[in-house]
């Protein structure tokens, strides 16, 4: 399996309008037969910043989430809010 970890940080004020469309996104994604889990997380110390774990049947079907309709939207609201976002992939190896 592909597995993707990200870490998105938003101004502070932008936080719960953030929250409330990433679950969105998160429910649009799990809708798409390549994705087998989408969890989106809000840190503790830092309710600005969200942590996904997304899993994948494999890279092309993450290619394929990237490319999907929804994703450009999510990206359109969340581009200019994001002002950190780290992410890494790798192969789920247990």
């Amino acid at each position: 399996m592909y597995i993707v970890a990200v870490n998105l940080v938003v101004d502070a004020k932008d936080a719960d309008s953030f929250a409330e469309r990433i679950k969105q996104h998160a429910k649009n994604s799990l809708t798409q037969e390549g994705c087998l889990g989408f969890s989106v997380s809000r840190d503790h110390d830092n309710p600005a910043s969200f942590h996904l774990w997304e899993v994948y049947k494999d890279a092309a079907a993450f290619e394929e989430h990237k490319a999907a309709d929804f994703m450009a939207e999510f990206g359109k609201f969340a581009g200019p809010l994001v002002k950190t976002r780290v992410l890494a992939t790798g192969n789920q190896i247990a």
